[in-house]
């Protein structure tokens, strides 16, 4: 089994796990709690505007994590299946 094959396999135990659920619950409810402090908050400044919206788009992207991990990996396999057996490339 190959070296991405073998992360394919980790990164599908991670998100089907008890602890990834938690950890998309936790984001998920951070990410709503910036927006609702920009939201509630007339007089924030600038910087703490953009403070809050980099930490939701920070938090967003780690929950699209394994979905762009298994796109690489998932393209990882492909090319390295074509390079091992030309025969499938065309």
């Amino acid at each position: 089994m190959s070296t991405a094959q073998t992360q394919l396999n980790s990164i599908d135990q991670l998100t089907k796990s008890k602890g990834w659920a938690v950890v998309e619950e936790v984001m998920k409810e951070e990410i709503v709690s910036s927006a609702m402090s920009i939201a509630d908050n007339p007089n924030m400044t600038l910087d703490e505007i953009n403070f809050r919206r980099g930490s939701i788009w920070a938090a967003k992207r780690l929950l699209e994590l394994p979905d762009r991990l298994k796109s690489k990996l998932t393209t990882d396999l492909a090319l390295l299946s074509t390079k091992d057996n030309p025969a499938k490339a065309g």
